[in-house]
């Protein structure tokens, strides 16, 4: 569809100095070629250049499904294997929307606290951390103390078991201390991390159209990395109005 579309983008061949269309597997060997280290390098500069001092991260995960079969489809073949799909963990920072760094794996399998420590440890290289919010999906103890004693942020993660274990039954002070009251405002923004997941979705979809695991995870990076790119030209119209 893109390299048809470039039959009508005559400025934008102009702009990348084409003599001719490529032919459409030129992007599909791209892709399979381009080093997924790159890429994930390439989500990390956006946030460079919105001029944050310090990132307010926000760690979320959400499921891509690897297949177009519909639900009507599994019941009738009656198949009893837990669902396959592809878990895509984003820490982003929330006041800019902007995603810094993703984690991707195949689900169902563990639990997605263990993604919570190596993305927030990746988003500190590229900027000081100043908060890092999330769900109680990762309610634990060693997440307060990696974020608040080894990386001098300040952490807030909901309580998973808030109404039913009370306070003096609760293991960890940071998470004791997140008991008694944290600030609404600073937590809430972690619905932002929703919004990014729902703005992906919307634009390209829930579904995965590779078949290989391998270009599974580069073609979720790619939607992160047009994400960031459609997020930043928002970014810079708001400015572009603010200043006229």
């Amino acid at each position: 569809m893109f390299t048809d579309w470039l039959v009508e983008a005559y400025y934008l061949r102009l702009f990348l100095q084409l003599s001719k269309i490529p032919h459409y597997t030129t992007l599909q060997k791209f892709t399979d070629r381009i080093n997924i280290m790159l890429l994930g390098k390439i989500i990390s500069s956006f946030i460079l250049f919105t001029g944050t001092r310090h990132i307010f991260a926000g760690i979320d995960s959400t499921g891509f499904k690897i297949t177009y079969a519909s639900e009507y489809y599994r019941k009738r073949e009656t198949l009893r294997r837990r669902k396959k799909y592809a878990k895509l963990s984003i820490g982003a920072d929330v006041l800019k929307q902007i995603i810094c760094k993703i984690k991707i794996r195949r689900a169902p399998t563990k639990h997605d606290n263990i993604d919570f420590k190596p993305i927030v440890k990746r988003i500190s290289k590229i900027k000081t951390l100043s908060v890092v919010v999330a769900d109680k999906g990762y309610d634990s103890e060693d997440n307060h103390v990696m974020v608040r004693e080894k990386l001098k942020g300040f952490s807030i993660i909901s309580s998973r078991y808030e109404k039913d274990v009370p306070i003096w039954k609760t293991r960890g002070k940071y998470r004791k201390e997140i008991k008694r009251g944290s600030s609404k405002v600073l937590s809430n923004q972690r619905n932002k991390d929703e919004t990014i997941v729902s703005v992906i979705k919307i634009l390209f979809g829930e579904h995965i159209s590779s078949r290989l695991i391998r270009m599974q995870n580069r073609e979720l990076t790619f939607r992160c990395i047009t994400y960031n790119l459609h997020r930043m030209l928002n970014l810079i119209i708001i400015k572009w109005i603010l200043q006229s």
